[in-house]
């Protein structure tokens, strides 16, 4: 952990929350609805600074923030006398409808120029799945030649998705990689698959071995290729640890070429689009799976990110940095769209119930199920914390 890591973290995270609160913000300035208080942050107070009507807050809980609006609840301050129309209560249902998506739609503007910045600004490095085979490794050995292709698909973060062999449910699952250099060696993790599982082998003994099947493409144009398959035979290989023994699978030789290129500012702009899309269909089925009980697992908080982020600075750089930030801000805005009670779709879904049934709900049930809402979801967030801390021991 380093300074940079916690600056670029804390700087990063603000800039995707004071982004979201600015989109209410804006536009609930743009209707003439009082504006009480924008904070970032929840819980006390560290940092304000108050103007003829809207106080300026920085709070210690830096998980979200909140833009505090005359007529949304009903402990607005005696003191403060705003008419109607400066209401939140008080305009039209379509302007409160485009004040509570305004952060959201912020947020999906953020993450495009986010990954046009990634895509445009920096030189792109891709891991390919051309194998670059060392002399004389067990590659070389099972008649891998290099320039030969794996049949996998990388991806931009830096993992790839697995291979299967049409008659043994195997995989090679890239775990990770220390650097971008012009080739990567000793980066394979083997596995295999079962009821969509992904179970790794892991030696325990000298003796272990295990041989996959690995189906390897030889171009003989840009288009044109023959299939084979080879077996792979893995080794076991020790060392000792403070007194321990440690067993791992011995290294293959086989590496992964990484290519260097530059977008043109148009080539940009249509990568970007598509970095978006595929962002918001992934981060979506991620979410959606949640309902049934799908992906628990790979949930993580806010030190989970601060983690992963900071890896991927340290190991990738800047640019893909910057990338994965517009991820997460797609993420954001998903989230924020479920109607969940103290969320922005909860507040959408209460909107348009009001308008079909033609009846304002009461403020005060209306703040009850928001204030259990939030409730739950900062339990959630320290949940999430505790979760992500004891993952680290």
């Amino acid at each position: 952990m380093t300074l940079l890591s916690i600056v670029l973290f804390a700087v990063s995270l603000g800039l995707l929350i004071i982004i979201h609160e600015l989109g209410h913000f804006s536009m609930a300035k743009l209707f003439k609805v009082y504006v009480m208080e924008f904070s970032i942050g929840f819980g006390p107070t560290i940092f304000k600074k108050k103007t003829k009507e809207t106080q300026y807050s920085i709070r210690v809980l830096p998980l979200g923030g909140y833009v505090a609006m005359f007529g949304e609840s009903e402990d607005a301050p005696k003191d403060i006398v705003v008419p109607k129309e400066r209401s939140l209560l008080g305009i039209a249902k379509w302007k409160r409808a485009i004040i509570m998506s305004a952060g959201i739609v912020l947020n999906f503007v953020l993450a495009f120029l986010l990954f046009f910045v990634s895509n445009f600004a920096f030189t792109q490095r891709s891991l390919t799945n051309e194998m670059m085979i060392g002399s004389g490794s067990v590659g070389a050995g099972i008649g891998i030649d290099s320039g030969e292709v794996l049949d996998f698909t990388p991806l931009r973060d830096g993992s790839v998705t697995g291979v299967s062999n049409d008659s043994v449910s195997y995989t090679v699952n890239y775990v990770g990689f220390s650097s971008y250099e012009d080739e990567l060696q000793d980066i394979l993790s083997f596995s295999r698959i079962e009821d969509e599982e992904t179970i790794y082998f892991v030696p325990t003994e000298l003796s272990d071995s295990i041989t996959f099947p690995l189906t390897v493409k030889t171009y003989t144009s840009d288009t044109e290729y023959t299939t084979r398959t080879v077996d792979l035979t893995l080794t076991t290989v020790s060392e000792v640890v403070d007194g321990e023994t440690i067993y791992s699978w011995a290294d293959t030789g086989i590496g992964f070429n990484v290519i260097s290129y530059r977008y043109s500012f148009f080539e940009a702009i249509a990568q970007s689009g598509r970095d978006w899309w595929n962002g918001f269909t992934m981060i979506g089925k991620t979410l959606a799976g949640l309902f049934v009980g799908q992906g628990y697992e790979n949930i993580g908080g806010i030190v989970s990110i601060f983690s992963t982020t900071s890896n991927i600075f340290s190991t990738l750089g800047l640019g893909t940095y910057i990338y994965v930030w517009g991820l997460i801000s797609v993420n954001i805005a998903l989230f924020n769209l479920l109607p969940f009670p103290g969320l922005d779709g909860w507040q959408l879904l209460v909107i348009g119930i009001e308008a079909v049934i033609r009846k304002e709900i009461p403020s005060k049930i209306k703040n009850i199920v928001s204030a259990i809402g939030v409730g739950i979801l900062l339990i959630l967030m320290v949940l999430l914390i505790f979760k992500d801390v004891i993952a680290m021991f």
